[in-house]
């Protein structure tokens, strides 16, 4: 089967509801024309009602005058509405009847109303007639009553008349209601058709397209807004994995250069064993030293995908820095540094413990690898419970970074110092611990200047 566009699909509903909308009016306005035709022939009879009434308290019954009035009233009346009085007594009894209920004489209702301002109203049926008579009976202050029909068939057509000139109309109604509704939504849709060519457009080559917009802030343009900041995103990704793709393949070439050259020249001369297992255990610590490369890389990737809410936990942090002190302790005292404790707020976050103790650990080594003998590294906690965080810092007294450098020592493989002061290392540290923290929530911060320290702060939002 052949599915609808959008666009037909609005026009059919547009029509459609326009249809019924103007059904129910006319439906609606019908049966008020109706009903106010109805009072207008109960008027009429009524107001017959009224006057002969009027007549009969200064003219006796039995006046011949009083039939000669009643035969004019119901000939005035014309012969379309077909008018007929009665007149009846006290006790009942038909005395005058004149026109249609001369020929068709209807009896009182079982129950004659006592006040004679109000009326009994009847629908009766006369043999050969197709439309149904009003007949109105008012009660006469002397016991006596009066009576008035009149014929409905022109009110009744009238009616009608309204009734069939909009079941003309509506199928004319319907196809004007299928045009307007096509070309509207056609111009309402006609951004959609915009935004489908260029998103065609949009390759993995041709990121930068972007979906054009109106102005006019409706939801259409919305909806550009979202995709266009979507593709820019996406843009941005895409660029940010080029450029680890592109440094991690840069980072990898020199060691792996290194092992085969080593391995090669080893192979060219016989030596003896103890020199191959020294050149083998050489070998070993390089191969572990790009195993750990490797292993940062992938979790790099693994953070920058975020973290998944089943693997958070709530995690105290003075204990997890306290540990991470711990097992960098001997270290730095190794290399004669002073690993120093300072304020430690007890604070508890939602997050992967794995993951932030390595960010801390990144923190700390590097720390550690940057300070020259003789420094402080210091670890704080400070908890800030108007703002909701905790903030971990690792503040150390080494040379500083240059103010150009603060924000790009966070890109992956940027090593701002050299090789030599650095020690191995593939430059993923900093990278590491701001991608963990953005997936807790959170963020790395950096406060430097030249030959004053370094001071680095991980923020995170409290459990």
């Amino acid at each position: 089967m052949t599915r609808l566009s959008i666009g037909a699909k609005w026009t059919l509903r547009y029509t459609g509801a326009m249809l019924v909308a103007v059904s129910l009016l006319a439906a609606y306005t019908y049966v008020r024309i109706e009903q106010r035709l109805l009072q207008d022939a109960r008027f009429l009879v009524d107001l017959q009602l009224k006057q002969l009434a009027e007549t009969l308290a200064v003219v006796p019954l039995a006046d011949p005058e009083l039939a000669v009035y009643v035969e004019r009233n119901t000939t005035a009346a014309g012969p379309d509405l077909k008018l007929g009085l009665q007149v009846f007594d006290a006790a009942g009894q038909l005395r005058l009847a004149r026109g249609t209920l001369a020929d068709n004489p209807v009896g009182l209702p079982e129950k004659l109303p006592k006040d004679p301002e109000e009326r009994v109203a009847r629908h009766v049926d006369f043999p050969g007639e197709k439309y149904p008579y009003l007949v109105l009976t008012r009660s006469l202050p002397d016991g006596g009553a009066v009576q008035g029909a009149v014929y409905l068939r022109r009110f009744i057509r009238n009616a009608r008349g309204v009734r069939d000139i909009f079941l003309w109309a509506l199928p004319l109604a319907g196809a004007l209601t299928l045009a307007l509704g096509s070309w509207l939504v056609r111009g309402s849709l006609r951004p959609i058709a915009g935004i489908n060519r260029a998103a065609q457009r949009i390759s993995g080559t041709h990121l930068g397209e972007r979906i054009p917009t109106t102005g006019s802030g409706d939801e259409l343009d919305q909806l550009a807004n979202t995709l266009n900041d979507m593709m820019e995103r996406i843009r941005r990704s895409v660029e940010r994995m080029q450029r680890f793709s592109a440094n991690a393949a840069h980072e990898m070439r020199t060691p792996l250069n290194a092992l085969r050259s080593r391995l090669e020249v080893t192979l060219e001369h016989a030596r003896s064993a103890d020199e191959y297992r020294k050149i083998l255990g050489e070998t070993a610590e390089q191969v572990v030293s790009l195993s750990d490369s490797i292993n940062a890389m992938l979790r790099l990737a693994q953070s920058e995908a975020g973290l998944p809410p089943e693997h958070r936990v709530a995690v105290r942090v003075a204990p997890l820095l306290a540990e991470v002190a711990e097992f960098f302790g001997p270290l730095a005292e190794e290399q004669g540094l002073a690993l120093e404790r300072g304020r430690f707020d007890e604070a508890t976050v939602s997050g992967e413990p794995a993951w932030l103790h390595q960010a801390v650990a990144n923190l700390v080594d590097n720390a550690i690898r940057y300070t020259p003998e003789g420094g402080r590294i210091e670890l704080t906690v400070l908890r800030d419970d108007e703002a909701g965080t905790v903030a971990i810092s690792v503040a150390d007294t080494g040379p500083g970074i240059e103010p150009a450098e603060l924000e790009r020592i966070f890109e992956p493989f940027h090593r701002v110092r050299g090789e030599a002061a650095a020690g191995p290392g593939a430059g993923i540290g900093l990278a590491l611990a701001r991608e963990i923290a953005r997936a807790h929530g959170g963020d790395v911060s950096v406060e430097s200047a030249p030959g004053r320290g370094s001071r680095f702060s991980v923020r995170l939002p409290l459990a």
